[in-house]
C-alpha cells in the first residue's frame, strides 16, 4: 500500500501550525471578545494562551512518542484501551474542525465580499474549491503556499503593532472590565478559538522529517510566537478604537488601521485578513483530511479513505470528503456561535489529551520519548494536570445549548462506532488471525503489540521450541533403540 511522503522540515511544520493558529481568531473574533471583556481583552488572550501552552506541551510529548496521523485517536486508545471512547474523541475533533473550517471560510467570504461585492457564501465556497485543489497537488506545495499566506498574515499584525504603539495609554486603562471577571472568562473561552490549530501537529506526523524532534519544537515555537502577537495586537486594538465599537465590527483590525492611517490602510488590512483566514482554512483542510486518513488506517473509518494518489502521494478521497463536508456547513454562517461550539469541542478534547499524558506516563513509561513535559513529581506531570483543571473550568462557562450540543456530538461518535466501526474492526482482527500477517507499515497502530507483549510472545515461542526440541530428541532416541533391537533379531 502506498504511504505518505516525509518532506516537511522544522520551518515548514512551524509555519503550518502558525498558519492554522493565526487566522480568523485574531482578525475576526477579537472584536466580539473586546465587546465582552472591554479593555482587559489582553487578559482573556493570556488565559487562553496559558491553557494552550499546557495542552501544547502535552501534545509535544505525545507527538514525539506516537508520531502518527489520527493523533488523538491513537493517544486515547493507548491510554484508555477503549475503542468506542477513542473514536468518540476522534469524531468530536473531526466534526468541530469541519464546522470551524466552515466558519473561517465564511470569515474569508465576508472580507472578500466587502472588497468585491460578490455574495459572501459564494466567496467561501470558491475558497474551499481552490484550497482543495492545492491540497490535492501535494503536502509540500500546500505547506509552501500556506507559508506565504502566514507571512502576509503576520506582517499584517506587525503593521498594527508598529503603527499603533504610539497610541498606548496608562496601565490602568487596560484593566477596565465592563462585565467583571465573568466577562474575562467568557471572552477567554471565545478567543481560545484564536489559538486552535496547534493540536494538528500530530496529524502531519507521517509527512514530517524526524517527527520525534521536529513536531515538539514546531509546536512550542508556534504557541510562543502567536501568544506574543495576540497580546500586543489586543492592547493596540482597544487603544485605537473603543472596545464597544470593536464589539459590533465585522472587520475589527481593518477599523483599527482605518483609524490609524485612513481608508486605504483599512483596505490593505482587509487583504491581509484574506491571507490570514485563507491560511487557516488551508491548514485545517490538510490536518482534517490526514485525520480521516489516519482513522481509516485504524480500521474505524471505511478503507476507501486510505486511497493515496500514485503521483502526488496524498489521500485524495479523504481530502475531497472533508471539503464537501465543509461546504455543507458553510450555509449557516454565524461565526460567533460556531466559534463557541468549536471551542467547546476543543476544550473537551484537550482535557482528555492532558489526562492521556498522565495515564501514559504510568502505563507506557518504557516507551522512548523525544520530548518530555517539564515539572514532574516522580512520573506525575504537573503541567498537564493544570491543563485538565483549566479546560474543565472553561467548559462550564459556555451556554447550556452549546454544552448540550457538544456532548451530543461526542455521544454520536460513540454510537456510530458501536453500529459500524466495531463490526469492521472485529472483521479486521478475524482476517489477521486467518490470513497472513500484515507488514509493520500496513498494520494498525493500536493493534501493534507492546514491548511486554512482544517479550512474552518471544519467551513462549522459545519455550515451545525447547519442548519441540526435547520431543524430537526423545523420538530420535526411541528410533535408534528400535533400530538396534531389529538388528539383533536379524543376527
Amino acid at each position: 500500500m502506498l504511504k505518505l511522503k516525509r518532506e516537511v522540515g522544522l520551518f515548514g511544520a512551524t509555519m503550518y501550525i502558525l498558519g492554522v493558529i493565526i487566522g480568523a481568531g485574531i482578525y475576526v473574533i477579537i472584536g466580539k471578545a473586546a465587546g465582552i471583556a472591554g479593555n482587559s481583552i489582553w487578559l482573556a488572550f493570556l488565559i487562553a494562551a496559558l491553557i494552550s501552552a499546557c495542552t501544547g506541551l502535552s501534545y509535544a510529548e505525545l507527538s514525539s512518542t506516537f508520531p502518527y496521523d489520527a493523533a488523538e485517536y491513537v493517544y486515547t486508545e493507548r491510554a484508555f484501551k477503549d475503542r468506542r471512547f477513542s473514536f468518540g474523541i476522534g469524531w468530536l475533533k473531526l466534526v468541530t474542525h469541519i464546522i470551524g473550517t466552515s466558519a473561517v471560510a465564511l470569515g474569508f467570504g465576508g472580507y472578500l465580499a466587502h472588497l468585491t461585492g460578490i455574495n459572501f457564501i459564494l466567496c467561501a465556497l470558491l475558497l474551499l474549491f481552490v484550497l482543495t485543489l492545492i491540497n490535492l497537488v501535494g503536502v509540500k506545495q500546500a505547506v509552501w503556499i500556506d507559508i506565504i499566506m502566514v507571512v502576509v498574515a503576520i506582517i499584517g499584525l506587525i503593521i498594527v503593532i508598529g503603527f499603533g504603539a504610539s497610541s498606548l495609554h496608562s496601565f490602568d486603562f487596560y484593566l477596565e472590565m465592563p462585565s467583571g471577571t465573568e466577562g474575562i472568562i467568557t471572552a477567554a473561552a471565545l478567543v481560545f478559538f484564536a489559538f486552535l490549530g496547534f493540536e494538528n501537529v500530530g496529524n502531519i506526523g507521517e509527512e514530517v522529517k524526524d517527527p520525534k524532534k521536529t513536531l515538539p519544537r514546531a509546536l512550542i515555537i508556534s504557541v510562543i510566537v502567536s501568544t506574543i502577537l495576540y497580546v500586543l495586537v489586543a492592547v493596540i486594538a482597544v487603544s485605537v478604537v473603543p472596545w464597544n465599537e470593536l464589539g459590533t465590527s465585522t472587520s475589527p483590525l481593518s477599523d483599527v488601521m482605518t483609524a490609524l492611517l485612513g481608508s486605504k490602510a483599512g483596505i490593505l488590512m482587509a487583504v491581509m485578513a484574506l491571507a490570514a483566514t485563507g491560511s487557516t482554512v488551508l491548514g485545517l483542510l490538510i490536518g482534517t483530511s490526514r485525520m480521516v486518513y489516519g482513522m481509516a488506517e485504524e480500521k474505524t473509518l471505511p478503507g476507501i479513505f486510505l486511497k493515496v494518489s500514485r503521483k502526488r502521494r496524498v489521500p485524495y478521497v479523504a481530502i475531497i470528503l472533508v471539503a464537501l463536508a465543509c461546504a455543507i456547513f458553510v450555509i449557516p454562517g454565524d461565526i460567533t456561535s460556531v466559534a463557541f461550539l468549536t471551542d467547546f469541542g476543543a476544550l473537551f478534547l484537550f482535557m482528555v489529551i492532558n489526562l492521556c499524558l498522565i495515564v501514559l506516563r504510568y502505563s507506557h513509561h518504557h516507551i522512548p520519548r523525544g520530548f518530555r513535559v517539564p515539572l514532574n513529581i516522580g512520573k506525575f506531570p504537573v503541567i498537564p494536570a493544570l491543563g485538565v483543571l483549566t479546560c474543565a473550568g472553561l467548559l462550564f462557562s459556555f451556554e447550556k445549548k452549546v454544552f448540550l450540543f457538544g456532548i451530543l456530538m461526542f455521544l454520536a461518535g460513540i454510537l456510530l462506532y458501536t453500529i459500524f466501526g466495531e463490526k469492521r474492526h472485529a472483521e479486521h482482527l478475524r482476517s489477521k488471525i486467518a490470513g497472513p500477517a500484515e507488514s509493520p507499515s500496513e498494520g494498525s497502530i493500536a493493534d501493534k503489540p507492546s514491548a511486554k507483549e512482544t517479550k512474552e510472545a518471544a519467551a513462549a515461542k522459545a519455550k515451545k521450541a525447547t519442548r519441540a526440541g526435547g520431543a524430537a530428541a526423545k523420538a530420535g532416541k526411541a528410533a535408534r533403540g528400535k533400530a538396534k533391537m531389529a538388528a539383533k533379531k536379524k543376527k
